[in-house]
């Protein structure tokens, strides 16, 4: 259960990133390069490009050095043959850019394989949820208020665990961008107070599980759980096919995904299915930078 493609290559994706000031290229093979220009030279990104074969990599390549490129990173979709990439002179990478594996939650399933695939601890939790009293709210399309509400839980959670969170301006961004084809999904307690909340992006079948947050109040409550079952069950029934919980730890990558362990339990309960992406590859341009890869890994 793979989808043919990934949201990172769809054309909304390539206009959310001109937004936050990346230039895109689309090659013939539907690949979406993505480039950023500095004074030294361009950095560029293709992320779960499809299946790329020689001719497309030549192509890519063609293209890119019009940009004066200091290096392409490719982040492969599952299925590429990486032989093609080191072939043509990528090396490996060990700092993903997004997340080197993640979970697909299978939506042709039915409702009842769905629940049935929830270890028994996930299934308490999302019951004594619904014996709390938890709401969930979906608004698709959500407006700045809802917004602003949700990106306080967000920077809250990020703050507490050490994340990155982007600016506002990036959620605005996506959501200007997206439009009905975003969906904001937020818990409340009876009293109406707000205790988690997640922010999906959908492109043809696929959903992606853009960024979750859960507030301080919310950590005493089984809250989330509840959440991600009925988001499950709503883009179910809005006909999408895959769910992507967006990453979870590796242990290909221990420096990458060291803080990730606690969500990734979280996910796990849901019995997805576990997605292993290629390794990154990149390729340097650069002489500077293409010299000291020679000696050591460069962080990029």
């Amino acid at each position: 259960m793979i989808p043919k493609s990934d949201i990172r290559q769809g054309d909304r994706w390539a206009k959310y990133l001109e937004e936050m000031g990346w230039g895109s290229h689309r090659t013939s093979n539907g690949t979406n390069i993505y480039y950023n220009k500095t004074c030294l030279g361009s950095v560029i990104k293709i992320q779960r490009p499809p299946l790329l074969d020689e001719n497309d990599l030549r192509e890519i390549e063609d293209y890119c050095l019009s940009l004066k490129p200091l290096f392409i990173k490719i982040e492969p979709f599952v299925g590429q043959d990486v032989s093609i990439l080191e072939r043509g002179g990528y090396i490996e990478s060990n700092e993903p850019l997004i997340p080197p594996s993640t979970i697909y939650i299978d939506l042709t399933k039915s409702e009842k394989e769905l629940w049935n695939n929830i270890s028994h601890s996930g299934k308490y939790s999302i019951r004594r949820a619904q014996r709390e009293g938890t709401v969930t709210r979906f608004y698709q399309n959500p407006l700045e208020e809802r917004l602003l509400e949700y990106f306080d839980l967000v920077k809250e959670t990020g703050k507490r665990k050490h994340f990155y969170v982007q600016p506002m301006k990036d959620l605005l961004a996506k959501v200007k961008i997206y439009g009905k084809n975003c969906h904001l999904v937020t818990s409340y307690d009876q009293k109406g107070i707000l205790l988690s909340g997640k922010f999906y992006l959908c492109q043809d079948d696929m959903v992606l599980y853009s960024t979750g947050g859960t507030s301080r109040a919310g950590l005493k409550t089984k809250a989330g759980y509840e959440l991600l079952w009925k988001s499950i069950l709503y883009f179910k029934g809005l006909g999408y096919k895959v769910l992507d919980l967006e990453g979870k730890d590796d242990p290909r990558f221990p420096s990458a995904t060291k803080n990730w362990g606690g969500f990734s339990h979280f996910k796990e309960k849901f019995g997805g299915i576990n997605v292993e992406f290629p390794h990154p590859h990149i390729k340097y341009f650069n002489p500077i930078l293409k010299l000291f890869s020679k000696f050591t890994d460069l962080p990029l």
